[in-house]
């Protein structure tokens, strides 16, 4: 049972007002269900970027817990601001992700439930009635402008040439429909093979691939709605980085790889299909600027990266 008489935890709640669930009556829910349990603090980001400013100040403030209320994109601002400049887990704040995007993918990889409010109560057992916390790894993505961590992928060439048409897309609540509707347009447009992509692994294996490469730091995904997504079963918070390269990639065997996504089988197999588990560093090199993407988020063209695994990098509550 917990001792009323103790100090609650100081507790930082950023709230991405522009979330694609988001509302204002399930956003009071959400501050009223933590502030019985915690000195609260609630502050909304105002643009790109804010939240990890708002992050990383609170870490300098000694927050003992920040919480997001957004999607993916929130939570890779805020992760990237509590750990910023190195900063080891055990010295950053607890973090907990609210769902309220249209993916949610890190949230329901810790095992949190989909709807915020269950997820809230889920977070707050975590931190007051039986409090447990989780150490998990994140990724690094480096090169050309980019320094930043990830917490469940990135990717170069085609994958990310369709999260960049999904992007284009003003409404986002259907996410199968848009995945479907931009695979057809990248199709009609640019085919499925790009230039090639020679990869680098930390075994010391060379590979080349004309489609692309997707790095996993867990798995499933949950990225098309509540559908699992697969590309390496393997993956783990608990291990280094997972990679998926496809040497080449023809018609037929995108739409078979976009069809198996969207009905929630796993990812692609078969000769042109590497995997490779729990890796510590993979070396993109693109003979042409490819599309790049970071927890799914299309960030522009790069010609060259490394990705790195960064081991018991964040602590969370789930």
């Amino acid at each position: 049972m917990r001792d009323l008489k103790a100090a609650p935890q100081r507790g930082l709640l950023i709230v991405n007002p522009k979330a694609s669930t988001g509302s204002r009556r399930r956003t009071r829910w959400v501050v009223k269900k933590l502030d019985q349990v915690l000195d609260l603090t609630v502050q909304k980001t105002e643009g790109r970027g804010h939240g990890e400013e708002l992050a990383r100040r609170g870490a300098d403030a000694g927050y003992d817990v920040v919480l997001s209320l957004g999607g993916d994109g929130t939570v890779n601002e805020v992760v990237n601001g509590l750990v910023a400049d190195g900063r080891p887990a055990e010295e950053a704040p607890v973090f907990a992700p609210i769902p309220a995007g249209s993916t949610n993918v890190f949230a329901r990889a810790l095992g949190l439930p989909w709807d915020r409010r269950r997820a809230s109560m889920a977070i707050v057992s975590a931190l007051v009635d039986s409090p447990r916390t989780r150490t998990v790894s994140l990724g690094r993505a480096q090169g050309e402008g980019v320094d930043r961590l990830f917490t469940f992928c990135a990717g170069l060439g085609w994958d990310a040439s369709i999260i960049k048409k999904v992007e284009s897309y003003r409404k986002k609540r259907n996410l199968g429909a848009h995945y479907a509707r931009a695979v057809m347009a990248e199709l009609n447009e640019h085919g499925v093979e790009g230039d090639s992509i020679e990869v680098e692994l930390s075994t010391g294996e060379e590979i080349e691939s004309t489609g692309m490469v997707v790095v996993q730091n867990c798995a499933p995904w949950t990225y098309l709605g509540a559908l699992p997504v697969n590309l390496n079963a393997r993956a783990s918070f608990n291990a280094g980085l997972d990679v998926l390269i496809l040497r080449k990639l023809g018609l037929s065997d995108a739409a078979r790889t976009a069809a198996s996504l969207l009905v929630g089988r796993d990812g692609p197999d078969g000769k042109h299909a590497v995997t490779h588990h729990d890796l510590s560093r993979i070396r993109l090199r693109a003979s042409l600027p490819q599309a790049f993407q970071l927890d799914g988020d299309y960030l522009g063209e790069r010609t060259e990266l490394e990705l790195g695994s960064v081991p018991k990098a964040l602590r969370v509550a789930c």
